[in-house]
């Protein structure tokens, strides 16, 4: 089974469970111990979990819950391969950790990939990096503070709370919004200041300028929001005004206003790029970070994104009323307590560039800070993270190696892809359709093989194929699978064909190939219309899935045996191979007979192309400028010399 090879030097454990009952269980546990991988710092720890290429999907529930102790602080507690539920905690001398997770129907697609460092610093930061041949290089950055700061190290913030309250907010939506407030406003620390603000056709605030989270005050807050009453338009912009005029307080402590609304503007001032300069400006004279959260579809979304991302918060968007309430409350708890603000990040020693998030924004406590970049060429560098503290500014420094030649951390490079292309759509659905910005975004996403509006595309399964292929029969052909389109879910999914522009249950059938062909262009038509829409389903389906590129901290699984990632790039099935995307018609190719002496040569000079012959018995794969290593089934060389074989291979 080709899927075993990335398990080559790994250990096997045989199991003899005996007897097994007629319609009965035997549970069986399995205790081991292995060496935890350390490089530069970092740790790093795989837990197996992949079993072949067609990935199993769970029949019940599934569980992952890690444990971590340590004699010092964790750090950058982190998997670039499955979303996790992490956090660090300190107890005296005692240090530890934990990652867990719980999905139904969860796809064995990958194996787990843990990563995190020791550190006592206040806050660790860390990189990962990945360069191939001569190409620039890719690189990880992880920031997090310590999770047992004291309160003196925590910055007292100030948030204006802003509240739509127009006609169409009535019933269970206002029900709803009134709750999640009511949590916000008890999560204020002593040391915070607040506002809040209403609006409709008119905006009012609570009080003129803020006031301390007194608990005297926070309970007059409280009941003053199960007061507010549904009624008239939308004035965004008056909002906005009166929202940034009851700030004050320290200019040290972070401003953030926090927006809710559920519509588009209908009163005063409805113009987009007038809406946008009032706010950034605003923003601009209190040195304010503005988060946006948007409640169901009638909302301007090209609008509320560009108000947040600009000026230096986010957007969030929330479709059925009843998750309103949790989702406020988990988005304030993520900026709750801020410990750095405004952070800005010095390179020195190495040259960096296309480093996302473009502005850092604020290091919160239980939070860490995942950047990722590129770099020209290898080298050692100082890193330089600085932020404002509650006694001024702060420095951190590490000193990093840049590497020369990587593939270890093969994720690196889809993650930067990812967000990259988000920040590429954001500026189309802008800008509109440029040129040079529809070409990069579809280069980047066929290299990398990220679903977007420009790059829908039909794969056929294995036997699916006009013609058979000469190593014999494939397997039984699975549905044909469809790209493009949206297609809005309820919930989180972290699979690549699972955000909007994935494919949906109406467009896999066995239809032939021409006519699903047809279906994908119309869906692709849809999906690119989706970017130019301000509002509605697809306009809001289309601010989420950019906004889930420019977040992506965790990389996409595969979910169909037709396309499959190894080596960080994008393998295509085709004519019986996977094929790595990246790969020239010109290339030089040496071709290897599978499971031959000189197969398992290749492995052996070339450790990390496991992942790339894990895909099958017939691969080809680039392993250099210009050079692409083939392996099939019943042709190619059976033994080669070694030092040919690594002058092909490179190094």
């Amino acid at each position: 089974d080709p899927g075993l090879v990335e398990y080559v030097e790994s250990e096997l454990v045989e199991v003899k469970v005996f007897p097994v009952p007629a319609s009965g269980q035997q549970r069986v546990e399995l205790t081991y111990s292995g060496l935890v991988d350390y490089q530069g710092g970092l740790y790093r720890f795989r837990y197996p979990m992949k079993t072949d290429q067609q990935a199993t999907t769970t029949l019940q529930d599934f569980t992952l819950h890690v444990t971590l102790t340590s004699k010092a602080p964790l750090k950058n507690l982190y998997s670039p391969t499955h979303k996790l539920a992490v956090r660090t905690r300190s107890d005296g001398s005692r240090f530890g950790g934990s990652a867990s997770m719980e999905k139904a129907g969860f796809s064995l697609a990958d194996d787990l990939l843990l990563y995190w460092t020791v550190d006592d610093k206040d806050v660790g930061v860390s990189v990962l990096s990945y360069r191939e041949g001569d190409e620039p290089g890719y690189f990880l950055l992880l920031a997090s503070p310590r999770d047992d700061l004291r309160d003196q190290e925590i910055i007292g913030k100030r948030v204006a709370f802003v509240v739509d309250t127009s006609g169409s907010m009535e019933g269970e939506k206002m029900t709803a919004t009134k709750a999640a407030l009511d949590q916000c406003l008890q999560r204020l620390g002593e040391d915070d200041l607040f506002s809040i603000v209403s609006f409709g056709g008119y905006a009012e605030a609570w009080k003129p300028k803020m006031v301390a989270a007194s608990k005297g005050n926070v309970a007059g807050a409280r009941a003053f929001v199960q007061q507010l009453e549904p009624l008239g338009g939308t004035n965004i912009g008056e909002a906005l005004d009166v929202a940034f005029a009851t700030t004050t307080g320290s200019e040290k402590a972070p401003l953030m206003v926090v927006f809710l609304t559920d519509g588009r503007p209908t009163v005063g001032d409805t113009d987009v790029a007038a809406l946008v300069k009032r706010a950034e400006a605003g923003r601009k004279d209190k040195a304010a970070r503005l988060f946006v959260l948007g409640v169901g579809d009638d909302l301007n979304t090209i609008l509320l994104d560009k108000m947040s991302s600009q000026n230096g918060g986010s957007a969030l968007y929330v479709k059925g009323n009843a998750a309103l309430t949790d989702e406020v409350r988990a988005f304030y708890e993520r900026i709750s307590h801020p410990v750095l603000a405004d952070l800005t990040l010095a390179v020195d020693g190495v040259d960096v560039s296309g480093v996302h998030p473009r502005a850092l924004g604020d290091l919160f406590m239980g939070q860490q800070l995942v950047a990722v970049g590129r770099y020209r060429a290898p080298g050692h560098a100082r890193l330089t993270l600085t932020g404002q503290g509650p006694r001024g500014a702060r420095t951190f420094s590490a000193d990093v190696d840049f590497a020369a030649a990587t593939t270890e951390h093969a994720f690196v490079p889809r993650l930067w892809a990812q967000r990259q292309v988000g920040a590429l759509l954001d500026e189309i659905r802008e800008k509109g359709e440029q040129r040079g910005l529809v070409d990069e975004v579809t280069q980047l996403a066929t290299r990398f093989g990220i679903v977007t509006p420009y790059t829908s595309y039909l794969v056929l399964e294995p036997g699916f194929q006009t013609t058979p292929s000469p190593a014999g029969p494939l397997p039984p052909p699975p549905r044909p699978l469809v790209r493009g389109g949206i297609e809005e879910r309820e919930g989180a999914v972290d699979d690549a064909a699972s955000g909007a522009w994935a494919p949906s249950a109406s467009t896999t059938s066995s239809a032939p190939p021409a006519e699903l062909a047809e279906r994908v262009e119309q869906k692709a038509r849809a999906a690119r219309e989706s970017l130019k829409a301000d509002g509605g389903a697809s306009g809001v389906a289309a601010a989420k899935e950019i906004g889930r590129l420019k977040r992506g901290e965790a990389l996409s699984t595969r979910a169909v045996t037709t396309e499959a990632r190894a080596l960080g790039r994008r393998f295509l099935f085709a004519d019986g191979f996977f094929v790595d995307a990246t790969a020239s018609a010109v290339d030089e190719t040496l071709v290897v007979a599978a499971w031959s002496d000189a197969w398992f040569a290749v492995l052996r000079l070339r450790p990390e192309l496991k992942a790339a012959l894990a895909l099958g018995e017939r691969v080809k794969a680039r392993v250099g400028k210009g050079r692409t290593l083939v392996v099939d089934v019943g042709s190619g060389v059976t033994r080669a010399d070694d030092a040919k074989l690594k002058v092909f291979l490179g190094p």
